[in-house]
């Protein structure tokens, strides 16, 4: 008979990926569940696993009438978890987080069910704040947490199998040889801000760089022309990487790994106002620290200030990928797996 595992986390495709990544290794060998919100994990997870809907609410930062009802429908969420969790009845809880995963480790703890979640920032979010105390084990994806709690187990990052091929395809993309290709990506969503910026600019970068960029869903404002490569979405990331000279972009926690993972120097722009954290922030200067990234503030920005900083970081490019030398970034799926395989 085989071994049961239930995978939960959503809310962004950052909290869905990787769990995908590790039911794709998994799947043959246990029974896979998925318990999450009718989000956009149902829309992915759905088509890998049984799935469980359960209701969910996020904490909007700064809207207090919007988020009283939270401790109403976690509550419900967690009942629901408990009885999806009742009728499988795992062997082991994965989680990636997010407030969607919150009720579903409860609801495990409550029924005595090991549970190993993941955090991808160097700041907990509040989801997995709470998750570390019902959890067995937190992965990170930082070595330097590793110890902050007798719980946390550096594991590094998720990625699938493709992220680990190097191969270039140039395809239909518009790309002089004879210059350097900057990819540009503000994270699953696109960034609006960078975009309002980068739209202006868009013609001077052109003479210097190749630029594929990632403006997000509905955020395509100029069509691609020349050396200009302009999609709202992809699901090539593995290739753009590879033909990816550098980044600019948001510090999300997915993006700033896969580009350490890839070995790419990176122009951050963190996000930083009361809607946040303070998470993104946190990431960049881990990496700025290493010597393979560097900071701009986006209330420093114009777009012409934004032309000289990407100009700026271009020149010192070398720099950046010297300190690469010496880092040896890992795919942190083997150990989360033998991890699982061990509960």
């Amino acid at each position: 008979m085989k071994k049961t595992i239930v995978f939960t986390g959503g809310g962004t495709l950052g909290h869905v990926m990787p769990n995908l990544y590790l039911i794709d290794e998994l799947k043959d060998d246990y029974d896979i569940f998925y318990i999450g919100s009718n989000g956009i994990e149902k829309e992915t997870a759905s088509k890998v696993a049984e799935y469980f809907p359960i209701p969910a609410v996020k904490l909007v930062r700064g809207k207090i009438l919007t988020n009283l009802k939270i401790p109403f429908v976690l509550i419900k969420a967690i009942f629901a978890s408990k009885k999806a969790l009742k009728t499988i009845a795992p062997d082991v809880v994965f989680s990636k987080g997010g407030y969607v995963a919150l009720p579903v480790c409860i609801a495990a703890k409550m029924l005595k069910i090991p549970i190993i979640a993941h955090e991808s920032d160097y700041s907990f979010g509040l989801a997995n704040k709470i998750i570390l105390k019902t959890c067995n084990t937190m992965c990170v994806n930082f070595k330097n947490l590793e110890g902050k709690n007798k719980k946390i187990v550096y594991t590094g990052p998720i990625f699938s199998k493709e992220f680990e091929k190097t191969t270039k395809r140039k395809g239909s993309w518009h790309l002089d040889e004879n210059k350097p290709t900057l990819l540009i990506v503000g994270g699953s969503l696109g960034s609006q801000k960078i975009n309002e910026m980068l739209f202006p600019i868009i013609k001077d970068l052109i003479k210097n760089f190749n630029i594929i960029h990632i403006t997000g869903k509905g955020n395509l404002k100029i069509k691609s022309y020349e050396n200009y490569n302009a999609i709202e979405q992809t699901d090539d990331m593995v290739n753009l990487y590879n033909l990816a000279d550098f980044v600019l972009g948001r510090s999300g926690a997915g993006v700033t790994a896969e580009c350490f993972f890839k070995k790419l120097p990176m122009l951050l722009i963190p996000l930083e106002n009361k809607a946040t954290r303070g998470d993104q922030l946190l990431n960049a200067k881990y990496y700025q620290n290493l010597g393979v990234a560097k900071i701009a503030h986006e209330q420093d920005l114009t777009p012409t200030s934004l032309l000289e900083t990407v100009n700026d970081f271009y020149k010192n490019l070398s720099d950046f990928k010297s300190h690469y030398k010496t880092i040896n970034a890992i795919n942190g799926k083997e150990k989360i797996i033998n991890l699982i395989k061990k509960y």
